[in-house]
């Protein structure tokens, strides 16, 4: 479905019979509950579905037909992921009643598993980059964003929030900790998160004296942390996002992780097309496009707060956004 806010043409027959061929098949609706936050390339889901490339991609040629998926292309590749739905489409309630019913669903276990085991090779490509380059860690930055170029505008919008001296905040990948230093100025208590260990040291070395007595370092990832029972005012994910195997984790994540009216701060890129940053900086993914993170913190009860947007002079364009857990009634 577009996003356009064009009046969209009558709905025809040949639309509606796309629509019924498209979800006539159980694997065509099996693929469309794994995309229910995710998005996945064909290798991808051919690995998770057991099936062939060609029998795959004629699958998601259908689905793509019907307007129920949508691609983006990442680098030289190709990744699929449930169209968002248009109000103004005439098969808009038609579809949302099939996500809603789709999303009822459980997949299969034996899917399930080569979903986990997917995420698990992103993760662990992420990581393998960051333990081999750590010492490259701020040279590769730099390719992209340094953090002084965007710096003052995210802190002010922390400051906007009005959270008290006495929060507690939570920043994954903590990189050089330049953020880090800012938010421990800031706040009663920080907690620093990465699965890299190599990272994690590098984030506590590059502070040195300057590492302040209300910071832990901590080696673990989101989704080990978010059952530990912690909630914290804030949860910081300055230019990490793109790095996660699994980006939608980090908002469910958040919703565990923060007190009731806590805040998230996601800062990452815009889409771009640089698929240079793959190998130069081990990004997954080459930026969101804002309409993708609002989905997701929607989808786990978080909404949308204050946002901005800065470009930058080699092109690529910074996304600041907040979302917010509901407060306690």
């Amino acid at each position: 479905m577009t996003s356009s806010n064009d009046p969209f043409p009558p709905l025809t027959t040949s639309d509606l019979t796309a629509f019924c061929k498209a979800t006539a098949d159980s694997l065509r609706l099996n693929v469309l509950r794994a995309l229910k936050n995710e998005s996945f390339g064909v290798t991808e889901l051919c690995q998770i579905f057991g099936i062939a490339q060609p029998g795959m991609s004629h699958h998601l040629k259908t689905l793509l037909a019907a307007g129920l998926v949508a691609t983006r292309r990442e680098g030289n590749s190709i990744f699929y992921r449930r169209a968002i739905v248009n109000n103004n489409c005439p098969l808009a309630e038609l579809t949302v009643e099939l996500y809603s019913t789709i999303d009822n669903l459980t997949l299969k276990e034996e899917a399930a598993n080569c979903m986990r085991a997917v995420y698990a090779e992103r993760a662990q490509r992420s990581r393998e980059f960051f333990n081999k380059t750590t010492e490259k860690f701020s040279e590769n930055q730099e390719l992209i964003a340094d953090f002084s170029q965007y710096a003052d505008a995210v802190l002010d919008l922390i400051s906007n929030e009005g959270l008290s001296r006495e929060s507690e905040v939570l920043e994954v990948g903590p990189g050089n900790g330049e953020m880090l230093k800012e938010l421990a100025l800031r706040f009663k208590r920080v907690v620093a998160m990465d699965n890299s260990a190599p990272m994690l040291a590098r984030a506590k070395q590059q502070l040195g004296h300057e590492c302040l007595g209300n910071i832990e370092f901590r080696h673990d990832d989101l989704e080990h942390i978010s059952k530990q029972g912690q909630e914290f005012h804030l949860m910081v994910l300055n230019m990490v996002t793109h790095h996660l195997a699994s980006p939608a984790v980090a908002f469910s994540s958040a919703r565990k992780l923060l007190r009731p009216g806590g805040c998230l701060l996601v800062v990452d890129l815009c889409p771009h097309d640089q698929d240079w940053a793959r190998d130069a900086c081990g990004d997954l993914w080459l930026g969101f496009e804002p309409e993708d993170l609002d989905k997701w913190a929607l989808e786990h009860n978080l909404s949308t707060g204050q946002s901005l947007y800065l470009g930058l002079k080699n092109g690529f364009q910074i996304q600041a956004r907040l979302y917010h857990k509901p407060s306690l009634a």
